[in-house]
């Protein structure tokens, strides 16, 4: 539950392109081709918008102590 809330927190604090990117290709599992084709970007821009957010999500998750084996869906 704390891993799940600091996630959702830090997934709301990233900026509107790099979130749009998170939620549906990481917190909803669908396709980044579905994703791109919604959201009206190339299938490559989402992609890199989705890796700029992971690392991000990965570095603020890091300083809140968690680690990323513990956000690994089991």
């Amino acid at each position: 539950p704390d891993a799940a809330r600091a996630v959702a927190e830090e997934v709301a604090r990233l900026p509107a392109a790099p979130r749009a990117a998170v939620v549906p290709c990481e917190l909803e599992g669908r396709s980044r081709a579905d994703a791109a084709r919604e959201l009206g970007v190339a299938e490559g821009t989402l992609s890199s918008r989705l890796a700029a957010a992971r690392k991000r999500l990965a570095a603020r998750l890091a300083a809140r102590g968690f680690a990323p084996a513990a956000l690994t869906p089991v």
